[in-house]
């Protein structure tokens, strides 16, 4: 294994190695590179003045550059990555169109979350231009949704992203040779050792050299995106300690598809889910649009926040209601890897955050098998974008002959796990559709779950919010029937 992170910043080789490799690059960029342009306020993930623009390293090229925040993710997990801060897009025949777009709008005032707003929209201008489309109000937005202004100068930071035009702004990988990165990053050793001795991270680049470091090191933490692990960090909640960071692994990146199952891989990042599946999932597909902000979403797995078991996990309900299945890697005593496939319901327990998963084992892949049943996914929350549940409502169904089959429901925020909900299922599978259904269901999902109360809302607040999601359920069975609504609406 290397002892040094290696990765490139604006250009320059950059390796790191001891202590500071597990930095988060905020910290490493501002207190030894002296680039302070690349703010720190919430150390969060939230407020988006950290964000950064990282192109990665896999299977022999560079992918494309994408946003991140920097004060969750530990340098470790650079390890072959070109960064480009905002210091970095500025060229030596003048500013980066973006950055000129800002001034001329008059898109800054303090100027703290300026650069944060810079590297977001810099990274929209090359999605953009991949995909061959023009700049409106809306991608501005969802672009910079992960970027807050206190000054509440949105408006003219609108008016600089909406007066980007693609096709004559340089794509990113551009504006530094790549070519060089690409030779020296395929010549290192792919698996790494750093940090300190009471505090070692393990980067592998196999799977079976994880398991064995997952059998050599049992309290050893695994590693994905970070985006929880890295708030725990900052805020001091997470006892320092082995890690096994599992980003360089290329098969858990990857994801397919048969005549039966999608297969995706457990470091497969969320904004990748959300395309990979908005043909045949279109609802999971808009729901991860408010899921997080890009910076969360091009760093957060779908696998983590699975194995993360929060009781309010975005994506859980769809899981539950979806029948997936994990496939789960350990190392055999006779040196093989022994794959371990089991259905979602077996794998989440009930208790809080209690899973069917062995100390020595790693989640490969999620299965989700594909169907022709309908899916009603509804997220209640303080506010519509990066937030977490309130309350999470999962429905899959279809419709035949006036009644429903296939129905599967599940809830999140209202237990220690994430619920199915089997009484109301067949309830629901009982009758014919009808108004008065959905009320007994409504009323019986009220009654059966039991929330605390917490910050988000009170116990007598989510019970509220079950019934009503149950009939905003019913609105849409009734209409997708060609049934009048109204009676069902609250």
């Amino acid at each position: 294994m290397r002892n040094e992170v290696v990765f490139y910043l604006n250009g320059m080789r950059t390796g790191v190695s001891g202590a500071e490799s597990a930095w988060m690059l905020s910290d490493y960029l501002r207190y030894e590179r002296g680039l302070p342009g690349t703010k720190v306020v919430c150390a969060e993930g939230d407020c988006g003045a950290c964000t950064v623009l990282v192109a990665r390293f896999r299977q022999g090229r560079f992918l494309e550059y994408r946003s991140i925040n920097a004060c969750i993710a530990p340098v470790y997990s650079l390890d072959r990555s070109h960064v480009i801060t905002v210091e970095g897009l500025k060229r030596p025949e003048g500013l980066h169109p973006v950055q000129e777009a800002m001034v001329r709008a008059q898109g800054s005032q303090c100027g703290y979350c300026t650069p944060g707003f810079v590297c977001s929209m810099a990274g929209m201008v090359d999605s953009a231009k991949r995909k061959g489309c023009s700049i409106d109000a809306k991608m501005v937005r969802n672009h910079t949704t992960g970027n807050l202004c206190r000054c509440t100068g949105y408006e003219p930071i609108l008016d600089a992203g909406c007066s980007l035009d693609p096709g004559k702004i340089p794509n990113l990988a551009s504006l530094y040779s790549q070519a060089p990165m690409e030779a020296e990053f395929g010549a290192l050793i792919p698996s790494v050792c750093v940090g300190t001795q009471d505090a070692p991270v393990f980067v592998p680049a196999t799977l079976a050299e994880a398991l064995r470091l997952r059998v050599d090191h049992p309290g050893a933490k695994l590693v994905s995106g970070m985006t929880d692990l890295g708030v725990l960090t900052n805020k001091g909640k997470l006892v320092p300690g082995p890690r096994i960071a599992l980003h360089a692994i290329d098969e858990l990146h990857s994801w397919s598809e048969d005549d039966g199952y999608f297969r995706i891989g457990a470091r497969v990042c969320l904004s990748e889910v959300e395309d990979a599946l908005a043909g045949s999932f279109p609802e999971f597909s808009n729901m991860l649009k408010i899921f997080a902000s890009p910076q969360i979403k091009h760093s957060a797995t779908l696998g983590g926040n699975l194995m993360n078991a929060s009781p309010i996990g975005d994506s859980t309900p769809f899981l539950r209601v979806a029948e997936v299945s994990l496939m789960l890697a350990r190392m055999g005593s006779s040196g093989q890897v022994e794959i371990r496939e089991v259905g979602i319901d077996a794998f989440i327990k009930g208790g809080y955050k209690e899973l069917d998963f062995a100390g020595d084992e790693i989640l490969t892949s999620i299965r989700i098998p594909k169907s022709d049943h309908h899916y009603a996914l509804f997220k209640t929350s303080t506010r519509k974008d990066l937030d977490i549940s309130t309350v999470a409502f999962a429905a899959r169904y279809r419709i035949r002959n006036g009644r429903l089959e296939g129905v599967r429901l599940a809830l999140g925020g209202v237990a220690a796990s994430v619920i199915r909900m089997p009484d109301e299922e067949q309830m629901l599978e009982s009758g014919q559709i009808g108004s008065g259904l959905f009320m007994r269901a409504a009323d019986s999902a009220q009654a059966r779950v039991n929330p605390l109360s917490d910050v988000r809302g009170s116990s007598t607040f989510r019970k509220v919010l079950v019934r009503n999601l149950f009939l905003k359920f019913g609105d849409r069975v009734m209409s997708e029937a060609g049934l009048p609504v109204s009676e069902v609406s609250v």
